[in-house]
């Protein structure tokens, strides 16, 4: 039905939903295609075609594009995902209606909502004929994830129930209704990562991490409404709706005065709660002007106190998140969450980023633990991608160069990620790895599989769609990035992981080995880059760095420190 799908990312976020753009597009488009093209009654399709033919982003995007990168973080992007993705695009269309009803949304994505454009009555029945295109979806999709896909529905429709009938609630229940929101929003998460998970044979994220990842994730949802004023954009005032949020309880926590003002706002508006929409827009209008110095006194105080406060919490929400996230998926938790937290560097407030950059540094070493330990330190291992050569007729000397790389990273307890070929310095640093005891991931196209050119000893093997998404899934994996030897290809996947760098796109080491001056025509011409000004000598240098032999390289990852990124550099 539909020639060309255009598809607006949430270009809001950076960091991952930036990196992935290029690699999921084609998957979420015949997906969309697959929604647009099934048969509907003819009663239903003006409707229809309003929430997911004329709309440029899906809604809720951002989990959708959750569940294809845990995919690919837990072994690979499969066909059961893919199956799977019609299914879960229109049950966030779902969500969507239903969220945009219960808090009388006007604009989503800078349209009118379903419910202000048809009226609440319309919303109703189209819900419910939603809710059945999803079930005849479902049906074609893995028994894993139909199940996750009807306990989803029906726990996040029961919440948004308990939501409409506990608007502007007395102080004495904020907390649990604070809960109750960090709830909902642990729901959608939990939902789209761990029913990933569940297609490639893995475990569920424990609780604690799902808790703390939806704390982060709604409070800098709520912290964005509150900086950037989305009521002067149309969409609602989380005061003004009666919606409790951690930098209103935390400047109550400070200024225990405010809550009375609070009480004396939400007076006003309680007797809306069983207003028609019609009546809803005419005395909600009223109400606001009646009240702007209230809203505003508290709205400064949030500013004051909340904001910053709720930035100190997302630093220790960080810390336990990762700690008790398994450690073969917390690269990718990692830069999930923090992706999340950079959207808050748009919003431009110098307090709260110098807050927040510390969820972007490395922990510190503890010196003194480490040597009492003995020459081999005990840390967590690290996933180390490693770009080189698949050529077998270069010069031996590469060849053991290669080798005695993966002899290092087994020897230190960390890990290899590489392209998964057998030949060239490719197969020689996997091959050395594995003799040596360590761990070897391997990430090929989908259309290597099954050949000779695989190696075919690797721990863990990862096919994605394409070359592209081969790139994007070793980024992923990788805690560090070593360049080899190599050529066009190798240059390709080291420049691209450079400039994903230099656009805050992650903060990850990347060594080039430098042996016999092999890279030095490479940073002559990035000295010729700055000279020129095509980049920045300043901010730029820093992001990569040159090794002469492997004792450099590893000195360097292991008194790595992520350089400050500033916000601009032009």
């Amino acid at each position: 039905m539909t020639a060309s799908i255009p598809i607006q990312f949430p270009n809001q976020f950076r960091g991952m939903f930036q990196r992935v753009e290029s690699t999921y597009r084609p998957l979420l488009v015949d997906a969309l295609k697959k929604v647009h093209e099934a048969p509907i009654p003819t009663e239903l399709r003006p409707f229809f075609d309003h929430v997911t033919v004329e709309s440029p982003q899906p809604s809720f995007m951002l989990i959708p594009l959750m569940f294809l990168a845990a995919a690919e973080a837990s072994g690979g992007i499969t066909p059961r995902h893919i199956e799977a993705l019609p299914a879960m695009l229109l049950s966030m269309e779902v969500t969507a209606i239903a969220d945009d009803t219960v808090d009388r949304t006007p604009m989503r994505s800078g349209r009118m909502s379903f419910p202000r454009r048809f009226g609440e009555a319309s919303a109703t029945p189209f819900t419910g004929a939603l809710l059945m295109l999803m079930a005849q979806h479902a049906r074609r999709c893995p028994p894993e994830f139909g199940d996750a896909l009807l306990q989803y529905v029906l726990r996040i429709f029961s919440m948004f129930l308990w939501e409409r009938q506990n608007t502007y609630p007395e102080q004495a229940t904020f907390e649990h209704w604070l809960s109750q929101r960090y709830a909902a929003t642990g729901v959608a998460t939990a939902f789209a990562i761990d029913s990933a998970l569940a297609l490639n044979g893995r475990a569920p994220l424990p609780t604690s991490v799902v808790d703390r990842f939806s704390y982060i994730f709604q409070d800098v949802d709520d912290l964005v409404g509150l900086l950037e004023r989305r009521d002067e954009q149309g969409e609602n005032d989380d005061l003004q709706m009666g919606i409790v949020t951690r930098p209103l309880l935390l400047s109550i926590g400070q200024r225990p005065e405010l809550g009375t003002l609070v009480e004396q706002l939400w007076k006003e508006y309680r007797p809306l709660h069983s207003a028609s929409l019609m009546e809803f827009q005419q005395q909600h209008a009223e109400i606001c002007d009646r009240t702007r110095f209230l809203h505003d006194r508290l709205r400064q105080a949030m500013l004051e106190i909340g904001v910053p406060a709720a930035a100190r919490c997302m630093l220790e929400d960080l810390r336990v998140c990762l700690e008790e996230t398994p450690a073969s998926i917390r690269p990718f938790l990692r830069e999930l969450t923090l992706s999340i937290i950079d959207r808050l560097h748009r919003c431009e407030d110098p307090e709260l980023n110098r807050i927040l950059e510390e969820c972007f540094r490395e922990e510190p070493r503890d010196e003194a633990a480490l040597s009492a330990q003995g020459p081999t330190p005990a840390r967590e291992p690290r996933t180390i991608c490693v770009y080189c050569s698949s050529s077998g007729i270069v010069e031996p000397a590469w060849f053991e160069l290669a080798a005695a790389l993966g002899t290092e990273i087994a020897r230190r307890g960390d890990r290899l990620v590489f392209g998964g070929g057998n030949t060239g310095l490719m197969g020689a640093v996997a091959h050395a790895t594995r003799e040596h005891g360590g761990e070897v991931i391997s990430v090929i196209p989908e259309v290597m599989r099954g050949t000779p050119y695989v190696f075919e000893q690797s721990t863990e093997l990862i096919a994605t769609r394409d070359l592209r998404g081969r790139k994007a899934a070793m980024e992923m994996r990788a805690d560090a990035f070593v360049v080899l030897p190599g050529g066009f290809g190798t240059l390709d996947e080291a420049l691209e992981i450079i400039a994903s760098k230099q656009l805050h796109m992650h903060r990850k080491p990347i060594v080039f080995v430098n042996a016999k001056g092999f890279w030095e025509p490479l940073t002559a011409l990035f000295e010729h880059l700055f000279k020129e000004r095509f980049a920045s000598a300043q901010h730029h240098r820093h992001i990569y760095h040159l090794a002469e032999d492997l004792a450099g390289v590893f000195a360097y990852l292991d008194t790595y420190v992520p350089p400050p990124f500033p916000a601009k550099w032009f």
